[in-house]
């Protein structure tokens, strides 16, 4: 992110001015209208009630994939488009989004036999235009490749192309875009009640500033809502509404790396109930996900139950014998809430993660979709919108041009990180530099020194001078903000961030201008935030 420190008072100022389109929801799918409306000049803005990819795009599994789940049911419009734009964003965004190397080991006992898996990436692999192709290797192969694996009853396995990322990094990339072809974003903004123009429609928003206290009017010819699994919450506020969602859970558990080593992403059938369940490789560690299951209750902080650690743990245990894994191998564990919509399935597994688009009263909701088909989302949501604009104001929108433009900051990776260590920062911390700040890495290293740039703790990627570059341009409020979702500390090692965080102190409170009383209620904070991350003992 680039936003100034003043930015939250340039933001209300614009935001009042009065729009053609106001978004509500800084998740991925609200950032990419918002993208999306401005590239195509309309006057956008965004207010989110926390902090950016605060919701379930900070905790999805973090892949940018195609969905080849979804082929055994069929729905080969969302694998399609999902395809194509998983190979869409990592052509265009390779300090984003990464290719991602899987293996489908095929077991005797396993419910899915493996030549059907076989038949559907074939199907994959011509689901765009840029064709991937699949392979059936060897037990022998296999064992070379993820040698921890189980042995007994393996058959063959197949390797395919996927690709991965940082869902959060994406969502702030995607808000800065849309900040840079002149929209207007602004967190910790929660809207109150629904405006009404003289025909009784929708016609803006009041909304309060969670900084300030104070409440503005803000005025726009579409609203969008595009809040997640809070969209029927959002919709309560045009009066009695039939409810559109029932949200799933998807939970996750965190493993250090040199616990569970991985040279390629598994995908395997759980040894409970058949699901596919995946084990990712990620600088930071390996995740473990996801489950499935209807989520009933608190929206705002959704977390494991002890019946899906105990769920993904009986998955790492069959799957990798020879690793040992027990609950005290577990870092983190997150879940997040998916925004499905209400098809009536039995089962959340076969729900459609198709999105849909629907207006009431003006406004504009949209549900569903996932994280890898935001872009394809958001196309058709400003069509609609620009639909309902004024004559004069439709007239001068532009066609969508998204799908041929990179997000900010774009660079080669490897390049990158070498110039970034050629100005004195250690391997490990270049590296996680540039994957969170992509080419702002360059001008980050050189304006520090070296000291500045080493680790600010054993074991960590994180030097001050990314921290203070965070809290003087990334849009930070709160602390929490800073090390959950600008770098990912509390979430790969919550525990860790608690511990680490007081001794940020000084380096928090000079880049931020937070006195003590402020230091100390930040932490409070983080320690509330940080909780939902840490694991919780199975069943």
């Amino acid at each position: 992110m680039m936003l100034p420190p003043w930015w939250r008072q340039s933001a209300w100022q614009r935001l009042e001015e009065g729009l053609d389109v106001l978004v509500i929801g800084g998740g991925i799918t609200g950032a990419g209208v918002l993208h999306d409306a401005a590239v195509r000049g309309l006057r956008a803005g965004l207010v989110e009630r926390g902090d950016f990819a605060c919701g379930t795009s900070s905790r999805s599994s973090k892949l940018v994939h195609g969905g080849l789940r979804y082929l055994k049911r069929m729905q080969l419009r969302i694998t399609r488009t999902a395809c194509r734009e998983r190979d869409l964003l990592s052509r265009l965004n390779p300090h984003l989004v990464w290719p991602l190397r899987f293996l489908y080991p095929s077991f005797a006992t396993d419910t899915t036999p493996g030549w059907q898996v076989n038949l559907g990436l074939t199907m994959y692999d011509h689901l765009t235009p840029v064709r991937h192709r699949h392979e059936r290797i060897t037990p022998a192969q296999v064992a070379a490749l993820i040698p921890h694996l189980r042995r007994d009853g393996l058959e063959f396995g197949l390797t395919y192309d996927d690709a991965a990322g940082d869902d959060a990094r994406l969502v702030l990339a995607v808000v800065q875009a849309a900040v840079l072809a002149g929209a207007t974003a602004l967190s910790y903004a929660r809207v109150e009640a629904l405006l009404r123009g003289k025909d009784g429609r929708v016609g803006g928003a009041v909304v309060r500033d969670e900084v300030t206290g104070e409440t503005h009017a803000v005025r726009a010819h579409v609203v969008v809502n595009a809040t997640g699994v809070w969209c029927d919450q959002l919709r309560r506020l045009l009066g009695e509404v039939e409810p559109r969602l029932r949200p799933s859970r998807g939970s996750h558990l965190l493993f250090p790396a040199h616990r569970l080593p991985l040279e390629a992403a598994v995908t395997a059938l759980s040894p409970d109930d058949g699901r596919p369940v995946f084990a990712i490789p990620h600088p930071e560690g390996t995740l473990v996900g996801t489950t499935d299951v209807f989520h009933e209750g608190d929206l705002d902080a959704p977390r494991p139950s002890p019946e899906e650690v105990a769920y993904l743990m009986r998955f790492v245990a069959t799957l990798f014998p020879a690793c040992h894994l027990t609950v005290a191998d577990v870092t983190g564990a997150f879940a997040g809430v998916r925004p499905i919509l209400d098809s009536h399935a039995e089962e959340p597994s076969e729900a459609s993660r198709e999105e849909a688009v629907w207006e009431e009263e003006g406004l504009v909701s949209t549900a569903g979709g996932k994280l890898t088909t935001f872009r394809a989302t958001a196309e058709e949501v400003v069509d609609e919108v620009v639909k309902r604009l004024p004559p004069d104001r439709a007239a001068l929108a532009l066609p969508c041009a998204t799908g041929a433009l990179a997000l900010p900051h774009r660079a080669d990776p490897a390049a990158t990180v070498r110039l970034v260590v050629e100005s004195g920062a250690p391997p490990a911390v270049a590296a996680g530099m540039v994957r969170r700040l992509g080419a702002q890495a360059l001008p980050c290293a050189l304006a520090a020194s070296r000291r500045r740039l080493r680790p600010v703790a054993e074991g960590v990627d994180v030097s001050e001078a990314e921290l203070e570059w965070h809290l003087r341009f990334g849009g930070v409020v709160h602390l929490e903000d800073l090390l959950l979702r600008r770098v990912r500390l509390g979430m790969w090692q919550p525990k860790r961030c608690l511990e680490l965080a007081p001794r940020l102190g000084s380096l928090v409170r000079d880049a931020a201008g937070w006195g003590f009383r402020r230091w100390r209620q930040e932490l409070y904070r983080l320690e509330d935030a940080v909780a939902n991350w840490l694991p919780r003992e199975p069943a």
